[in-house]
């Protein structure tokens, strides 16, 4: 079984036939049961990352009908509000939910709603950020620190085979408040730390913001200048677009300095098309989402989780969280197609549009 314990303790909207969902203030727009079959609530943290809307939520509502066609399902968005998400939670709790499946906005103010939660004998999942301090039941997640090192070393081996292997770079890394954030950080200075490279501006950026992402860049860029920089570390896709916004602003062409990023986003494929961004991190979130609605109507029904899907543990500070950890996929320019396309996570035709037609023709999509 495999652990993760960090340095710093770690990293559908429509209603659905047979379920229930619940708008971003929680109140229920739906259900087709009264949730005896058992009641479930999801709850998101922001609408910043497009995933949560467009991938994550679907994904988990889709397969606990699956699993459970009488269940309720609640589905909630904290609109990156942590005090919201508090209140989300109780509402959900109210409703009935017997279990709540938390993408938290703070991952330490979170362990507030998981202590009320386990007063009324509600069960908590962490999904993607691991709540700490607190008696979290299970979780799901990926290894920040692999991710890390996984974009940085792909950003180091790119920038020694165009000879700038001793150049300098710009960090726009993640949220301060998300427990995964420092921990993607760790892992991108593992191997930028033990490189040539200089890092000569560097960033934390609140809630993940892309505009906050690209100010950050405007300024690195007037202090440092147009030819102060070669590259630019971005902890997620939302940060890198900002990065790369920056960039275009400046007058720089964002195909010459390599960026990173993560989520797979749509709008971030097809940048990695078109030659903007270097790479990204893939995370199968409808596997993701399956897994975390398969434990948590197991949960709802009074059952252990499903055998076979918890195969690692996560320490939060406070106890080690039994936890299904999942393998990060890197995806750069050529392997679009064998990645997230084949997974049927994004199509060619979402892909392929009018501006990158050209772009998937060479890429082969087309």
């Amino acid at each position: 079984m495999r652990k993760l314990v960090p340095l710093l303790a770690i990293a559908a909207a429509a209603a659905l036939a047979g379920c229930g969902s619940s708008d971003d203030d929680g109140s229920t727009t739906g259900g087709g049961s009264s949730g005896d079959a058992g009641s479930v609530a999801f709850l998101l943290p922001d609408t910043v990352l497009t995933r949560w809307e467009q991938q994550d939520r679907p994904a988990f509502v889709e397969a606990a009908r699956r699993a459970c066609p009488d269940c309720k399902v609640m589905t909630y968005n904290a609109q990156g509000d942590a005090a919201k998400q508090q209140s989300q939670a109780e509402a959900a709790i109210t409703n009935g939910a017997k279990v709540l499946v938390i993408t938290a906005v703070d991952t330490d103010a979170a362990a507030g709603i998981v202590a009320k939660a386990h007063q009324q004998d509600v069960k908590v999942i962490s999904y993607g950020r691991i709540i700490q301090n607190a008696d979290v039941d299970y979780g799901i997640t990926l290894d920040p620190v692999e991710v890390g090192e996984m974009q940085a070393r792909d950003l180091v081996e790119t920038l020694e085979r165009d000879g700038k292997g001793d150049g300098s770079i710009i960090m726009v890394n993640g949220s301060p408040t998300d427990q995964a954030a420092p921990l993607y950080k760790r892992g991108a200075h593992n191997v930028i730390d033990a490189s040539d490279l200089r890092v000569v501006k560097e960033y934390d950026t609140p809630n993940w913001d892309p505009q906050r992402a690209q100010a950050q860049v405007e300024q690195a860029i007037t202090a440092v200048g147009k030819d102060g920089f070669d590259a630019i570390y971005a902890a997620n896709d939302g940060t890198g677009g900002g990065s790369i916004a920056a960039m275009k602003g400046a007058g720089i062409d964002p195909s010459t300095k390599p960026v990173t990023g993560q989520d797979a986003e749509l709008a971030a494929i097809q940048r990695i098309l078109a030659g903007e961004q270097l790479n990204t991190i893939y995370q199968p979130i409808p596997v993701f989402g399956a897994r975390a609605a398969e434990i948590a109507v197991a949960l709802a029904q009074g059952r252990e989780p499903p055998a076979g899907i918890i195969n690692g543990e996560v320490d939060n500070g406070q106890k080690q969280v039994p936890t299904y950890l999942y393998e990060p996929v890197l995806v750069k320019r050529d392997n679009v197609a064998d990645t997230v396309v084949r997974d049927g996570f994004l199509t060619v035709e979402q892909i392929c549009t009018a501006p990158y037609r050209a772009a998937c023709r060479d890429a082969g999509l087309l």
